[in-house]
């Protein structure tokens, strides 16, 4: 990024001019641990010219002179100090510096290396304004607002990255620098990885490390870089993150590629992935809950029944019908509440949901079983139980999906998506109008009595208050998944 920000800077000056043709020779690429890179030149006189660039005091370690305005002196301590100085007022402007060297060589000399990287002249330094876009301050705000913990790991130096955090609206209490680090055991980083926002003058094995730290500690790490030295860290992340603008090898190491220019998508991207959670496990409670009392309920069935409660066509019916109204569930509200907090898929609660839900329609298939013997005399007439069975069946699964998707009381404090409550309308209507039909006469049903519908009424009413106080209660006790 910095070579083609020089780059496009020299098309902007149209008074610089380069006196002479170059070809590259070799190349000394740069590393974490020199934070400096060399090429060497052979200018068209036949004299070779290595070329340094990178971090101010690493290029300075390797220089025994500087040029200014083309008189060459000795560097000193002095010198140092000042260009520390120089450097660091930029810094807390929120520059980036890097300093640039050279040095002729014999055009004898075959080979390079960065042996090489000593006894620079120093030519002076180059300043980079980066600003953080201005959508970063609000989608920093998201996140935390949101529960999501925002770290910084970088490259730069302490001056530069507090400079940036303070345009953010990030609090700085302490600046971790990769030094630090390296002294570290595992459980010490651990430790530093929760406590600590900001790292800087981190290599890319330390960004990779500080996650992994993370990883062992229980956290979901998302990881944002577009950089070559964010390939690790892109990898490591449990989520990887880039930009369509990122370097190849970020991109290539990324799960997510961006596509906005906006930062403010990852706040809306964390929102949408609770939404989606959240509705994935609704869909699973409503499953299983829902088959695990169905099974209660024809396993008793069968003990004193002298006929099947239901005919395989009939269960299929059933069954089409009600996975059909589920059909809408991706597209349903999640509460505010529920969104508020990060979630984690907990397969033990899910369990113990099912535990405690399930059984709840067993009791009252149960009390339609005894309504439709007892009441309506269904003792010889297996079709008219069968029928009441399925309607009441059929209705219950089908309203239990909005007691069970919300930790509020519904329709009156959350508001399913109008989808979900379409396909519930649609479902309900069919369940209630299909004995009456000439298809419910093909699958084996026949109408209903009017007593039976006041019945239901009561035992559907029933279902869904009983059901939502054990909902309530279990989730004081065991808390929302």
């Amino acid at each position: 990024m910095l070579d083609i920000a020089v780059l496009k800077h020299v098309e902007l000056e149209a008074g610089l001019k380069v006196q002479a043709r170059y070809q590259k020779i070799d190349e000394m690429p740069f590393d974490f641990e020199r934070r400096r890179m060399s090429v060497v030149l052979g200018r068209d006189d036949g004299v070779h010219i290595l070329i340094c660039k990178g971090a101010v005091e690493e290029v300075f370690a390797a220089c025994k002179h500087y040029v200014i305005d083309g008189e060459t002196g000795p560097l000193d301590a002095g010198n140092f100090t000042s260009a520390m100085e120089t450097t660091a007022k930029l810094n807390a402007d929120g520059f980036r510096v890097v300093a640039v060297a050279f040095k002729e060589l014999p055009p004898t000399q075959g080979t390079y290396s960065v042996a090489d990287e000593a006894d620079l002249t120093l030519l002076g330094y180059i300043a980079f304004l980066d600003p953080p876009k201005e959508t970063c301050a609000v989608a920093l705000a998201t996140l935390k607002a949101s529960g999501v913990q925002v770290k910084i790991l970088t490259g730069d130096n302490d001056i530069v990255t507090r400079k940036i955090c303070h345009e953010v609206g990030l609090p700085v209490d302490r600046i971790v620098l990769g030094s630090e680090i390296a002294t570290l055991s595992p459980d010490e980083l651990a430790n530093l990885a929760e406590t600590a926002a900001v790292f800087a003058k981190v290599s890319p094995s330390q960004k990779a490390a500080i996650i992994d730290a993370l990883h062992r500690r229980g956290h979901v790490v998302g990881f944002l870089g577009d950089g070559i030295n964010d390939g690790p860290a892109l990898k490591a992340a449990h989520v990887g993150i880039s930009v369509d603008s990122a370097v190849d090898i970020a991109k290539d190491s990324a799960d997510i590629i961006l596509l906005e220019k906006s930062l403010a998508v990852l706040g809306e991207g964390v929102i949408e992935g609770r939404k989606v959670f959240g509705n994935i496990t609704k869909y699973i409670k409503m499953g299983a809950s829902s088959n695990f009392g169905n099974m209660f309920s024809v396993l008793g069935a069968s003990v004193f029944l002298p006929f099947l409660p239901m005919t395989a066509i009939q269960v299929l019916t059933n069954n089409l019908l009600y996975d059909f109204s589920q059909t809408t569930i991706p597209t349903d509200n999640v509460d505010a509440e529920y969104l508020a907090v990060p979630r984690r898929w907990d397969i033990s609660n899910i369990a113990k949901f099912v535990l405690f839900i399930g059984p709840i329609s067993s009791i009252f298939d149960y009390v339609t079983y005894f309504t439709m013997l007892y009441v309506f005399n269904a003792w010889t007439n297996p079709a008219l139980f069968q029928t009441g069975w399925f309607v009441e069946s059929l209705l219950t699964q089908t309203l239990i999906i909005h007691i069970i998707r919300t930790a509020k009381i519904p329709f009156l404090e959350s508001r399913a998506s109008t989808a979900l409550i379409t396909t519930t309308i649609v479902v309900a209507t069919i369940g209630i109008a299909l004995p009456f039909t000439w298809l419910g006469s093909f699958l084996g049903f026949v109408p209903l009595p009017p007593a039976y519908w006041m019945a239901l009424c009561l035992i559907l009413l029933s279902y869904v208050t009983l059901t939502h106080f054990v909902k309530t209660w279990f989730i004081r006790r065991f808390g929302l998944s």
